[in-house]
């Protein structure tokens, strides 16, 4: 009997065995092609990357893709080699070389890895031309699709010579390890495969203090300047509360948690009922050859918990904060007043509708004798060059009235904050914040202000963070009664003229925005609210998507790779239950038992990387994002959609494994 017939022969025996694998594979294969189509896609990447930065990302994280897609492989690999090593030694006792059997097994490989790659080839196809459909949906894009191939070529060929390649290293791991084991280690592999685990107090004690600590310095950061990161710097701190943590884990893991596990059948109370005096021993007993895979599922878990957590935190925050960014639909500076007729006959040609309101705002600088004024009406420069670092404006206030404060907040649909506002009295105003977080409540100060040769004091009756005006043409913002504004008119001259306008008809209105960019010669005064939502996709929307390729990898790595390792586990205690059946454990019990031996080595991987990724993104979230929004659980739903999608995909493959390793014990 030939090779190829051997291999086909222990394939389809094996099908059952061999179907996750094979489905797992095909799933990386089309990631893995996917993302080969998208970067050899010339016609979206002209679209989406005008200075290569798209294309410099996806050599990047090409390599990434193609070593991480080895190392799956790989180990999956290894794990059907131990599952046949009995199997192999049989061979060899029959008289097969030792390059028969490796000749035997590259068969294999090959017929598994060509049928992943008919399979990975045909889904990312479709998955491909699904991005590009996405893209060109999000972006508003303008692609012929005529000029995008179904079948690329190139990245078929790269994809298969990739696989080609995968062979070649699966093919020598083999050859090491054939040649490495004697022929009685190939018959006795599994059963010499586990030790005696050894307790050591001391390494468990370090883990449980080295990540708690490590945990500790993350929350540090909520102190802000008073934290270690501001004091020490950011960098330092944070390369020491990754070791902390990755140190933490990895000795929490293999020393801890076995450690405890151990003490814990001292309470022979709790110890010995019908399923923890099976569960214990036997989390210990795996613990020893397993312990290295769960530390790297763990870390693995984290960094993509992470990854897709700050993926979602970063695209989202952006946009929620435009609605502070660029507030009016559309908001520029008016030099003459002969521009608001220009500006509005080109409104008018891109919108027939009556809904659209032009609302021009007079914002007067007026001088503070106060010895302190909040940073955001002290900071900055008059100038809009490359001196604004060196020049500050001298400390004061840009102020408005409150009925044309009311009044763009109501073209501009913020009911809600509306109803929060009383009037004012002229000795009254209301600050605009920058941000949200300060270390002196300004409520209740008063601050003088010079208008012509009269001093008038104004208290501070609230502050908000509803800005009417972009940051582009008025950082700090002072509302002031109407009578106070008419005053301060009268003696001096408005600092800045906005016209803001707002409608439901020219939302999203791209086109429109670019005739008013031409016509006000690319102002950087110039701002629009849809017009930056899209520019924050335009800019973000590739790397999120290359990201994402690298995210869906992890998953389906970190799920497979724990389907196998707990299915390897019940299969080499599979006479161990046939025991525990025939001494009247039922069928039920038994289940119950492997549910909980599943449960310890899905649960370990996805709860530290939980609560790693929590305090990453806590770490992130304070030190790396400006923080202008009011804090808010709203803020974390896409962290909180993130990780429910894990979740979700976690125990997808729990109950996939729980019902194999169930079949495979209980099947008669």
């Amino acid at each position: 009997m030939n090779n190829l017939s051997m291999a086909l022969k222990n394939l389809k025996k094996n099908f059952s065995f061999y179907a996750l694998y094979l489905l797992s594979v095909s799933f990386v294969i089309t990631v893995f092609f996917a993302f080969t189509s998208f970067s050899m896609n010339t016609v979206m990447l002209e679209k989406i990357s005008g200075n290569g930065r798209v294309e410099m990302m996806c050599n990047v994280i090409s390599v990434f893709l193609m070593a991480f897609v080895v190392f799956y492989m790989s180990y999956s690999n290894r794990f059907f080699l131990r599952r046949r090593t009995k199997e192999l030694g049989v061979y060899a006792l029959l008289g097969y070389r030792k390059t028969t059997v490796l000749s035997l097994l590259t068969t294999e490989n090959l017929l598994v890895c060509f049928g992943a790659f008919i399979v990975g080839i045909l889904l990312g196809i479709f998955f491909h031309k699904s991005i590009v459909f996405g893209i060109t949906k999000l972006l508003d894009l303008s692609i012929n699709n005529s000029k995008i191939p179904f079948f690329n070529v190139n990245a078929i060929a790269k994809t298969a010579c990739f696989i080609f390649a995968i062979v070649i290293v699966l093919m020598l791991s083999n050859s090491r390890f054939l040649f490495k084991t004697s022929l009685m280690g190939l018959v006795r592999f599994e059963k010499s495969a586990e030790r005696k685990m050894k307790f050591h107090a001391v390494p468990s004690i370090v883990g449980f203090c080295c990540i708690i600590l490590g945990y500790v310095l993350a929350l540090d950061i909520l102190r802000g300047d008073k934290s270690v990161w501001f004091s020490i710097g950011y960098t330092p701190i944070a390369m020491l509360t990754l070791v902390l943590v990755v140190v933490g884990t990895i000795l929490f893991i293999s020393s801890f948690l076995p450690f405890v596990v151990h003490i814990s059948k001292n309470n022979k109370r709790k110890f010995y009922t019908e399923t923890k005096i099976i569960t214990s021993p036997n989390f210990i007993y795996r613990m020893r050859s397993n312990s290295k895979t769960l530390i790297m599922l763990t870390l693995l878990s984290a960094a993509t918990l992470t990854v897709s957590s700050v993926m979602a935190l970063s695209l989202y925050y952006p946009i929620a904060a435009v609605s502070r960014m660029a507030p009016s639909e559309i908001e520029c500076r008016i030099e003459n007043e002969s521009e608001i007729d220009a500006i509005k006959q080109i409104v008018n040609e891109h919108s027939s509708k009556n809904d659209v309101s032009f609302l021009q705002t007079n914002i007067y600088k007026v001088t503070s004798t106060s010895e302190q004024v909040p940073l955001e009406y002290s900071a900055g420069s008059s100038k809009g060059d490359s001196d604004n670092e060196k020049i500050l404006r001298n400390a004061g206030f840009e102020c408005i009235s409150y009925s044309n404060y009311m009044a763009l907040l109501e073209a501009q649909g913020k009911k809600g904050a509306l109803e929060q506002i009383g009037g004012l009295h002229d000795s009254e105003c209301i600050l605009v914040k920058y941000q949200p977080a300060s270390d002196n409540a300004e409520t209740g100060n008063v601050y003088p202000l010079l208008i012509g040769n009269e001093e008038i004091s104004v208290t501070v009756i609230a502050t908000t963070l509803d800005n009417p005006i972009s940051f582009a043409n008025s950082i700090g913002t002072l509302i002031v009664s109407d009578d106070l504004y008419d005053a301060i008119a009268e003696e001096i001259s408005p600092e800045t003229e906005v016209l803001s306008i707002n409608g439901q008809s020219i939302k999203d209105n791209e086109a429109l925005f670019l005739d008013l960019s031409e016509y006000l010669n690319d102002s950087p005064y110039l701002q629009g609210n849809s017009h930056r939502i899209h520019e924050i996709f335009s800019l973000s929307s590739s790397t999120f998507l290359l990201l994402g390729f690298l995210v869906i990898l992890f998953f389906i790595a970190t799920g497979s790779i724990l389907y196998f390792n707990n299915l390897s586990a019940i299969s080499d205690s599979k006479a161990d239950y046939e025991i525990l059946r025939k001494i009247g454990y039922t069928d039920r019990t038994v289940k119950k038992i492997i549910k909980k031996q599943t449960i310890s080595f899905f649960s370990i991987p996805f709860l530290f990387g939980l609560v790693d990724c929590v305090f990453a993104t806590l770490v992130y979230r304070t030190a790396l994002m400006q923080n202008i929004l009011k804090e808010s659980l709203i803020l974390y739903i896409p962290t909180f959609i993130a990780i429910l999608l894990t979740f979700i995909i976690y125990m997808i493959y729990y109950c996939m494994t729980v019902h194999t390793c169930c079949k495979t014990v209980l099947k008669k």
